[in-house]
C-alpha cells in the first residue's frame, strides 16, 4: 500500500450530545481543523432514545446539531442509553456490547467523566490500544448528586490509560493536586478560531428588541445554554440594577429559558432583553462584535471557549470569579464574586464604570487579544497540530 492509499486512523469521542454544548463545539472545532487525511474523529453519544443496540438506538433519536457536519467530515456516530442514575447494569451491557461488536480505534477519549469508569476499562478489554478521560468542568453539583458523581468518578485515574483535562482548575478536581503538578495530567486548553472572531466593523447592534433603540445604548452580551450553572438569575438580578440605555443579548437556549423570560417580565426588563436563541457558531462569532461588553456570571466552568472568543473579538468581560483565572488572559477580562449578599449591585456598579471603546479602540484590543491567544496556545489552527501529532503518537 502506497502513502497516499494509508488509511487515517480514528478517534472515538465519547459525549452527551452532539448538540451545541461546550464540549461539542471545542471538538468539532479541533475536527474542522486536524487534517483528516491523517486522523478521523468518530463519536459516541447518550440517548434516551430506545433501542437494544447502537443502530437501533441511533435510528430512534433525534437528529441533532453537529450530525450533519459530522457525517461531511467523514465522521460516524453511535449511542449508548443514557445512564440515569438507576440504570447501572444495563448501562453496562450496553458498553459491553458496543465495544465488543465494534472496533478500529486507536484511541478511545472519554469526556462523559461520570460514566467514563464503566465504559473506558471495556473499551480496553476489547482491543483499544489507548483510553484517556478528559475532564472538562469543575465541579458543580451538590447534596446527593454531588455525592454520586464522586461515587462514578472514583478511581478513575486507575481506569484510564491517560488523564486530560480542560484547566488546571478541573484537573485538580478530579485527579488530584499531585497528578496535575507532576505532569501526569495533560493539561489540553479549550482552543478557539481565534482568527475569526476578530472584532468587526458595523456589526449589528442589538438584534431585535421590542423596546427602539437609543443612541446611547449599551449592550450587554452573554452566551450559554440556560441551565443553573450558567447562573442567568443572577445576571437578570444585575441588569434590572442598570439604567434604560442598557440592552441585555443572551445567545443559547436550554431547559430555564422559559422560566428566565418570567423572570424578565416580573422584573419589567423584559422590552430590554432580547433572548436571541441558539445560533450557529458562525452566527455567535459575528455577534460578539455588535456588543459592548460582555458578562459571564456562571457558578462553575471548565475553561470556558465563549469568554475566549469575547476577548479575541476585543470585548470588555465582566466574569466569575469562580472561574478559573486560567481564562483571563488579557486585560479586557475582571472577575467579580456572584455568592455573597451584594454582589448583584457590585456587578450592576462596575459595569456601569467599564469604559464602553469606539471602533478603533475595539480593533485594537481585538489585535492585542488575538495575539495574545496564539502565544498561550489557545489558537485551534496550532492546536490542531500539536493534537494531529499526539494522536499519530498513540498510533505508533
Amino acid at each position: 500500500m502506497g502513502e497516499t492509499d494509508k488509511q487515517p486512523i480514528r478517534i472515538l469521542h465519547v459525549l452527551g450530545t452532539l448538540n451545541l454544548g461546550g464540549a461539542e463545539s471545542r471538538t468539532m472545532d479541533l475536527y474542522r481543523h486536524i487534517d483528516r487525511s491523517k486522523v478521523q474523529f468518530d463519536f459516541l453519544v447518550h440517548t434516551e432514545a430506545p433501542g437494544a443496540t447502537s443502530e437501533e438506538r441511533m435510528q430512534n433519536r433525534a437528529p441533532q446539531f453537529y450530525d450533519e457536519e459530522v457525517r461531511a467530515l467523514g465522521g460516524r456516530i453511535y449511542a449508548l442509553p443514557r445512564f440515569n442514575g438507576h440504570n447501572y447494569r444495563a448501562y453496562r451491557r450496553a458498553a459491553e456490547q458496543f465495544f465488543s461488536s465494534h472496533h478500529g480505534w486507536v484511541m478511545v477519549q472519554g469526556h462523559m467523566t461520570s460514566m467514563a469508569g464503566v465504559y473506558l476499562p471495556i473499551a480496553k478489554k476489547n482491543g483499544v490500544k489507548v483510553t484517556a478521560v478528559h475532564v472538562r468542568h469543575t465541579q458543580e453539583e451538590h447534596g446527593l448528586r454531588r455525592i454520586g458523581m464522586w461515587v462514578m468518578s472514583r478511581g478513575i485515574t486507575k481506569k484510564a490509560d491517560e488523564l486530560y483535562a480542560v484547566s488546571r482548575l478541573a484537573g485538580e478536581q478530579l485527579y488530584g493536586k499531585k497528578l496535575v503538578e507532576n505532569g501526569t495530567v495533560k493539561v489540553i486548553p479549550n482552543a478557539i478560531d481565534a482568527e475569526g472572531c476578530r472584532f468587526i466593523p458595523d456589526a449589528p447592534r442589538t438584534g431585535s428588541f421590542a423596546a427602539p433603540d437609543t443612541e446611547d445604548e449599551i449592550v450587554l452580551g452573554h452566551v450559554g445554554r440556560f441551565d443553573e450553572p450558567k447562573n442567568h438569575a443572577f445576571l437578570l438580578d444585575v441588569f434590572a440594577l442598570l439604567p434604560e440605555n442598557y440592552r441585555l443579548v443572551m445567545i443559547g437556549g436550554g431547559a430555564l429559558q422559559e422560566s428566565m423570560k418570567e423572570k424578565a417580565r416580573a422584573l419589567g426588563i423584559e422590552e430590554r432583553c432580547c433572548f436571541a436563541g441558539v445560533k450557529t457558531p458562525a452566527e455567535t462569532k459575528r455577534l460578539y462584535s455588535g456588543m459592548d461588553l460582555f458578562v459571564f456570571p456562571s457558578h462553575s466552568e471548565g475553561l470556558p471557549g465563549v469568554v475566549l472568543e469575547a476577548q479575541a473579538s476585543g470585548v470588555p468581560c465582566l466574569i466569575s470569579a469562580n472561574i478559573t483565572d486560567e481564562v483571563a488572559l488579557s486585560p479586557l477580562v475582571k472577575q467579580l464574586s456572584i455568592d455573597r449578599p451584594g454582589d448583584a449591585k457590585m456587578w450592576a456598579d462596575e459595569i456601569g464604570r467599564m469604559k464602553i471603546k469606539d471602533e478603533a479602540g475595539r480593533e485594537k484590543d481585538s489585535e492585542e487579544a488575538v495575539r495574545i491567544l496564539k502565544d498561550h496556545d489557545f489558537d485551534i489552527t496550532e492546536q490542531a497540530k500539536v493534537m494531529e501529532k499526539w494522536y499519530l503518537d498513540r498510533a505508533k
